[in-house]
């Protein structure tokens, strides 16, 4: 914050709109907005921004096709982190020790990835080939998390992390390129809001599907059937990411 106050410059300032101060002190006044009261104000933003929301989407296929690859591979990531370490310690008998160590591969994995990688095989790729890439190791990742079959395993798997974290940036990237750059701060706010979307499904979806398999009333013996699921999700990304064309970026 303290960096933004002193170096950062907005090059775009609506005067009509920044008429008054954001906190006032002063004790709120019920005035009228096009025949509507300030009460009513909070519940024409929320509707503003669904409509901004669904015109965002609808603008372009590009758009529309990349919302559908963030909404589903943020699904199964989240998925993925809210049943890993409940199915390894049921399976694999895990404790806080070995997920630390888990977690140290992928976060030393994906900081190289991302340092030294993504630099180099993104000009020469593309962006969209790299995030079908990425996507297509997310996949494979959860199917060995699913059928792990020794405690090495899920280490292996964790390995994978240095290509799926490809994805995350190459979709911001893909939607950033198709809007003009005064719309950056919409569009990027549209994707986030689909990922939360996300992160709010997710649990809901596969904490019960994992609860339910790992447990003595399973339907039938298969520890990580939910993280197989998971891997459907993520399959479906990376499908949507194949067909996925990604027009020249616009530029003013």
């Amino acid at each position: 914050a303290v960096y933004m106050q002193i170096f950062l410059r907005d090059s775009v300032i609506d005067h009509n709109d920044l008429y008054a101060p954001i906190i006032s002190h002063g004790k709120p006044s019920i005035a009228k907005i096009n025949g509507k009261s300030k009460a009513n104000v909070p519940l024409l933003k929320a509707l503003r921004s669904l409509q901004d929301l669904t015109s965002f989407l609808n603008s372009s296929n590009t758009i529309t096709q990349a919302a559908i690859v963030a909404f589903f591979s943020n699904l199964a990531d989240v998925g993925l982190h809210g049943s890993m370490m409940y199915y390894l310690k049921a399976r694999f008998h895990f404790d806080k020790n070995h997920f630390a160590d888990l977690m140290i591969i992928s976060g030393v994995a994906g900081t190289v990835s991302q340092l030294f990688l993504m630099p180099i095989f993104a000009p020469t790729l593309g962006e969209a080939r790299l995030l079908s890439i990425g996507l297509f190791f997310h996949c494979v990742h959860m199917f060995i998390y699913s059928i792990a079959w020794s405690t090495w395993v899920p280490y292996a798997a964790a390995m994978f992390s240095i290509l799926f974290v490809f994805s995350q940036p190459c979709i911001r990237s893909i939607v950033s390129k198709q809007v003009d750059p005064h719309e950056q701060g919409r569009a990027q706010g549209c994707i986030s809001g689909i990922c939360s979307i996300a992160h709010i499904v997710s649990p809901l979806a596969f904490s019960p599907l994992t609860a339910l398999f790992l447990s003595e009333k399973a339907p039938f013996n298969f520890p990580g059937f939910s993280i197989m699921c998971i891997g459907i999700a993520s399959m479906i990304s990376f499908v949507q990411s194949m067909m996925l064309r990604v027009v020249p970026p616009i530029l003013s």
